[in-house]
């Protein structure tokens, strides 16, 4: 998932690049109404409280919300209560509190994490929707998030897509003499990125293009590793198989635009000038970050995200294929005593098509439903977001990454950190694909 938690308020000294901080998480965490230490109860009268836990995002949790209030309309006897965490803290509260049995009655699940809690979580009832009516009306990329063997273990909301498409700010472009139409090889773009790029007394106070971070990192990695015509897994998905010449390739390819000064890692990362705040304060001209990126700063910074398009990324050879994360999604916990309720709101949130639409309308993300990829839903997205043009064009060419036996710890700690230091001249290329390769393999236990 894409760490949706990093947003920086009030910069004054942007100019100031060497000196800007780590990129902010929020503490602690906030609830509507009374909150709960877990599953939710039936009070008296009938009535009935649940409560969701869900990762802090601006827009992610007004979509929510909106979602919950729509609900409680149509079931007055039904309260929904919202508890948000910061990333980090919900990656916590989630692997302590499952086992521990004080879950909540609802979970907005990260689709690639599903798998790992299986044991604590319900499967989606029948009667609520088969796996293979699933099949039928999810795109397979955030219904593969959910799925494990035969069994369904909740209902996305979200394509979630950090790959495929890259930001780009128009007045950036064109100021640069930058013509922004796309780019039929790496080499052009490349080209272009330079262009964009500010470099003064040595140091990049603009980036290029900023792939840098985490998920920018991992995803693009595994995306060339596929387009190259390798996989980052052996066949039958036991084995990571990353130091492989499609590997070598993939990593050298990035090190390049390090190399050619488009993008300086020690001071764009995932600790200083994260993709998403460096785009919207301007020191970055293009980006690789998820569109729910630009809701969750548009309000903050409205005359950049007019200057934004999204432009698809040149292929590697023929191939267009690029890894996409399952995307955030609706689960349901063993612990919760009112999980036929908690199964209705799930359904009436991410199956009915206008009630989905609506959430991902306000939380500015691609549905995942198939009928909300396709005519007038797909209009209505367009005209609210312009930029969604690009990632429904691609969209069919994402492929879900996978059951992963820690997710995290691959993209974040794994493939993150030898990239970083292979773009430094810390570790050969030689040296982080062992390194990635050999780690990798040691999540699988």
């Amino acid at each position: 998932m894409s760490r949706r938690t990093w947003t920086m308020r009030g910069l004054t000294a942007v100019f100031a690049v060497m000196l800007l901080g780590a990129a902010c998480t929020f503490g602690g965490d906030e609830t509507d109404g009374d909150g709960g230490d877990g599953g939710g109860g039936t009070t008296g009268g009938g009535a009935v409280t649940l409560t969701m836990w869900a990762h802090r995002s601006k827009s992610f949790n007004q979509a929510l919300r909106n979602s919950m209030r729509a609900y409680e309309a149509e079931n007055p006897n039904v309260t929904i209560e919202l508890e948000t965490f910061d990333y980090d803290t919900l990656i916590q509260t989630l692997q302590t509190a499952l086992p521990a049995g004080n879950a909540p009655d609802l979970i907005h699940m990260f689709g690639t994490w599903t798998c790992s809690y299986a044991d604590f979580l319900t499967t989606v009832p029948d009667d609520v929707i088969t796996l293979a009516d699933a099949q039928q009306v999810f795109f397979p990329g955030p219904l593969g998030g959910f799925t494990c063997g035969d069994a369904l273990y909740g209902l996305p909301e979200e394509s979630n897509v950090e790959y495929g498409a890259t930001l780009v700010n128009t007045a950036m472009a064109d100021a640069a003499g930058v013509v922004a139409d796309g780019w039929a090889s790496w080499d052009e773009f490349i080209a272009d990125a330079k262009k964009m790029t500010v470099i003064q007394d040595g140091a990049i106070t603009r980036a290029g293009y900023h792939f840098t971070a985490g998920d920018g990192l991992a995803h693009s990695f595994l995306s060339l590793i596929v387009q190259g015509g390798g996989n980052y897994l052996n066949e039958d998905g036991t084995a990571f198989t990353l130091n492989t010449p499609e590997g070598e390739r993939a990593l050298t390819l990035l090190k390049s635009m390090v190399d050619e000064q488009i993008i300086d890692p020690v001071i764009y990362n995932d600790e200083q000038n994260w993709v998403g705040d460096c785009y919207f304060i301007e020191l970055c001209a293009m980006g690789v970050v998820g569109p729910w990126a630009v809701a969750d700063y548009k309000d903050d910074y409205p005359e950049v995200a007019a200057n934004t398009i999204y432009l698809e990324l040149p292929p590697l050879e023929d191939s267009k294929a690029f890894i996409a994360d399952s995307g955030w999604g609706i689960s349901v916990s063993t612990d919760s005593p009112n999980a036929d309720v908690a199964w209705d709101f799930a359904s009436f949130a991410a199956l009915d098509p206008e009630n989905a639409a609506a959430w991902n309308l306000t939380s500015g993300t691609l549905p995942a439903l198939v009928e909300n990829g396709e005519g007038a839903a797909r209009d209505q997205l367009v005209s609210a977001f312009p930029y969604f043009e690009t990632w429904f064009t691609i969209l069919p060419n994402a492929q879900f990454v996978g059951q992963l036996p820690d997710r995290d710890r691959l993209y974040y700690e794994i493939i993150y950190n030898h990239g970083l230091a292979a773009f430094q001249g810390l570790e050969t290329v030689e040296e982080a694909l062992q390194a990635m390769e050999s780690e990798a393999n040691d999540t699988f236990g």
